[in-house]
């Protein structure tokens, strides 16, 4: 589909164009094609930020992204987010910041992610707003290629005001003695937590963390952190009631939480159907369950029920003893689940790969 060149509902100033209701910009959308790629109704929530009285400025904004490797569906979707992009004067507003971002080390395509995503940065001072939030992160992280890798990873650390929330969330773990290099891989891996948490939620965090025995030099504890952020406290209390609805205690789910903070982060509905099979299904003890919360974060159907199968055809054949860790079969990566319990025993179970490979690919797979 080609773009249009405007006039468009989006720019058409409903006075100078004698458009009197969102009915008659629909049909003017349909009888004219779909306006930068938009749908009818995203032209009409456009239009209400933004009237052009001529599409000259429109047209060069859509020649300049076309020009920087944006296609249609980057256009579309950053028009959607800040129809006020189409205001902006390509030469004097949008050259010099993707001028700047290109020198700086953003590749076309990540460029294109970052206006897609965040068209609202390309607005900002180069001055005031990106180049102080380019160097915060620098003085962090430590490079300019790793600050570029954390902004294509997340948009967010360079749309936010970095006084807001990046200031105060760094601060509180700096505080509780998280090391600078700690606090970088936080950046990285998980900028969302730092970006989109209030500074008096992540403080709560930080302290409920470093209450819980886990010690701030450690790696987990900033694994913990985002773990934490990312649960509301009502679905927290739910994912709470859930472990102990299956025997768990407080300190349990605690240690679990020190060992594999991940196992708060998942469904009530995925940790109900784990903890079932684990316990009711293979008869473990809950206690031995909460000593390997990583079980949980495993797919039944496609890694923990296929295995476990196989275990038991090797178990009835005296293939591998009865003391075996189940647990080591279930956690070790694919290739070395195969050459340790599968193709080692091709000659006296020539069916397990059939069959595990069955299971794997299958969607409709009975209870072991």
């Amino acid at each position: 589909m080609e773009f249009h060149r405007f006039p468009s509902p989006i720019l058409i100033c409903e006075k100078n164009r004698g458009i009197s209701s969102e009915v008659d910009q629909v049909e003017l959308h349909h009888q004219q094609g779909s306006s930068c790629g938009l749908s009818p109704e995203a032209a009409i929530k456009a239009s209400k930020w933004v009237t052009l009285k001529t599409p000259k400025n429109a047209d060069l904004v859509l020649d300049f992204l076309r020009n920087h490797g944006l296609d249609q569906t980057h256009i579309a979707k950053a028009i959607t987010i800040h129809p006020r992009l189409l205001t902006l004067s390509p030469e004097k507003i949008l050259k010099p910041k993707m001028d700047f971002l290109t020198r700086y080390g953003f590749s076309d395509s990540q460029l294109s992610k970052i206006i897609s995503r965040d068209p609202k940065i390309i607005a900002r001072s180069i001055d005031k707003h990106i180049t102080p939030t380019l160097d915060f992160l620098k003085g962090l992280i430590g490079t300019q290629s790793d600050v570029v890798a954390a902004i294509d990873h997340s948009t967010l650390l360079l749309r936010s005001f970095y006084q807001k929330r990046l200031v105060p969330n760094i601060s509180a773990l700096r505080e509780h003695g998280v090391p600078v290099s700690q606090v970088s891989k936080l950046i990285i891996k998980y900028p969302n937590a730092l970006c989109m948490t209030s500074p008096t939620r992540f403080r709560e965090v930080v302290v409920a963390v470093h209450g819980m025995g886990i010690h701030p030099s450690q790696t987990i504890f900033i694994e913990a952190v985002k773990a934490m952020v990312s649960v509301s406290k009502s679905n927290w209390d739910g994912k709470f009631e859930a472990y102990k609805s299956f025997g768990w205690s407080e300190d349990e789910i605690v240690s679990a939480f020190r060992r594999f903070p991940m196992c708060m982060m998942y469904s009530e509905k995925k940790i109900r159907s784990g903890m079932e099979y684990y316990i009711k299904v293979l008869g473990w003890e809950p206690s031995y369950v909460s000593r390997h919360p990583v079980l949980l974060c495993y797919s039944l159907e496609k890694r923990v029920m296929p295995r476990c199968l196989v275990l038991q055809v090797l178990l009835s054949r005296g293939l591998i003893k009865k003391d075996m860790k189940w647990t080591t079969a279930l956690t070790i990566n694919e290739m070395r689940f195969l050459e340790r319990f599968v193709t080692k025993y091709e000659e006296e179970a020539p069916e397990l790969t059939r069959v595990y490979r069955g299971m794997t690919e299958s969607k409709c797979i009975a209870a072991v």
